[in-house]
């Protein structure tokens, strides 16, 4: 080979590994731009999971804290008490104030119209915020600060249902956030023209000098402290529960039972899992039994119901039926929420003709079979004991006298109703209707203080309180 062709052969292996270099950086230049790539999709994707249920949290509490706002204001109006006017203006502001913070978080542009529903919010809180105190002082309302007050339940009402419509689409996964920064901005501009024709009270409002309101303690300390009053002192064993467990449901014998374990924080309890036949395995039973008294605290069988084939009036006489054979008599239904092709029934005793709602037992019937599908004592035995109930010492008309003039009474009993603090009153019920509304106003009935107010909801799927 001559000097010349040497040189050739050495470029064009020069020229071969250069290329191959080249090819070998590119080729890893492209994988870290393709691992970058990914990383950043990985990291946006996060940041936007992060983001849609942070707006989702939001949106749903706003929703809540709306629904609390048109429920307090419609309880207010009816109230003829001014302790407890004053406490529902309290949360009024409170709910107010909540709904604000989380409004202020959704991603909906910050145009006029959500200005506007924010100024609602900020004004039904103000003006609450002032009449607690004013009551707080001995002042009642005037009459012009009646008539804001029904403007202002008027346009909860409003901006209640216009986010429940939301509500419903977004939960259908029909709405998505990003769909929602128009069509949410488009409604609740329709809400916010409402409120602008509306001319408010000037109210002040300082945070500093906020009265603290007497309540008769705070809920939670007093329901940790609680013991349960209706369970027997004799303690039982793990296979005294069992047989319990299997008496209750009326099998002699089962083919599997599981033991899952004593647990409970009030109540302890022994839990088990039952098959009540081998060939249907999808099919268990858990039921609860406390170990001090050996009663059955709850029970649920996870049987699906198909297609309703009975009404709610047959379902409650099944389940009157079956607390009679549980030994608990003399039981009337209150309230009920059909669900999921079954009905869930609220029942309470009558003691002398009087309601003792603290003694609650549920019990949720299948709407196919009519069988029982679900009992909860837990309510009952926690409070269910021996009560001396004394005469009222004001009248049923005296009483009439403590509610609003606006409440149009439909009936009258008495019943003993448990406060959030978890003592018990004695009281009047009153049942009745205002502005198209249900509540029930409960007045005490040896001091005639006005206790507690319930909106009473009745639709398709129930009756239930709020």
């Amino acid at each position: 080979m001559s000097i010349l062709g040497g040189y050739k052969e050495l470029r064009e292996r020069l020229k071969s590994v250069r290329l191959w270099s080249v090819m070998a950086i590119t080729l890893g230049i492209l994988v870290i731009v393709a691992l970058w790539g990914v990383n950043q999709y990985r990291g946006k994707a996060n940041y936007h999971n992060y983001l849609t249920n942070m707006w989702h949290r939001a949106f749903f509490d706003m929703v809540g804290y709306v629904q609390n706002i048109q429920s307090l204001l419609s309880k207010a109006e009816v109230s003829g008490d001014d302790r407890q006017r004053a406490i529902l203006y309290t949360e009024v502001w409170r709910n107010a104030f909540a709904a604000q913070e989380n409004l202020s978080q959704l991603p909906i542009e910050n145009n006029v119209a959500l200005e506007k529903t924010a100024k609602y919010l900020t004004q039904v809180g103000d003006l609450s915020f002032s009449l607690s105190k004013q009551l707080m002082s001995g002042k009642k309302e005037t009459l012009l600060q009646q008539k804001q007050l029904k403007k202002l339940r008027a346009y909860a009402d409003k901006l209640s249902n216009n986010l429940n419509e939301l509500a419903i689409e977004i939960s259908q996964g029909r709405l998505r956030w990003g769909e929602v920064r128009v069509v949410g901005t488009s409604k609740l501009k329709r809400i916010s023209q409402n409120v602008t024709s509306s001319r408010m009270l000037a109210v002040e409002a300082g945070f500093k000098d906020y009265p603290t309101l007497i309540y008769d303690g705070p809920f939670s300390d007093h329901i940790s402290r609680q013991t349960p009053k209706g369970l027997p002192e004799k303690l039982i064993s793990k296979e005294q529960a069992k047989k319990i467990a299997l008496d209750f449901l009326n099998l002699k014998r089962s083919d599997i039972v599981n033991y899952l374990g004593l647990s409970g924080d009030r109540i302890k309890v022994y839990t088990f899992e039952i098959t009540p036949d081998r060939r249907i395995r999808d099919r268990t039973i858990t039921i609860a039994i406390s170990k001090k008294g050996g009663k059955v605290i709850w029970m649920i069988d996870n049987r699906a119901s198909s297609s309703p084939k009975i009404g709610v009036a047959k379902a409650k006489e099944n389940a009157k039926k079956f607390l009679i054979e549980k030994g608990f008599a003399n039981m009337i239904d209150t309230f009920y929420l059909k669900q999921d092709n079954t009905a869930l029934i609220n029942y309470i005793p009558l003691q002398n003709g009087v309601k003792i709602y603290p003694d609650m037992v549920k019990v949720r019937v299948a709407l196919d079979t009519g069988q029982i599908v679900g009992f909860d004592a837990t309510a009952y035995y926690m409070s269910h004991t021996s009560r001396n109930i004394p005469k009222p010492a004001i009248s049923e008309r005296q009483a009439r006298n403590f509610i609003s003039k606006n409440f149009d009474v439909q009936s009258v009993s008495l019943a003993i109703i448990p406060l959030d603090s978890g003592k018990e009153v004695f009281t009047y019920e009153f049942l009745g209707k205002y502005d198209g509304k249900y509540f029930a106003d409960y007045i005490n009935a040896i001091t005639g203080k006005e206790e507690n107010i319930l909106e009473i909801i009745k639709d398709p799927n129930g009756i239930l309180s709020m």
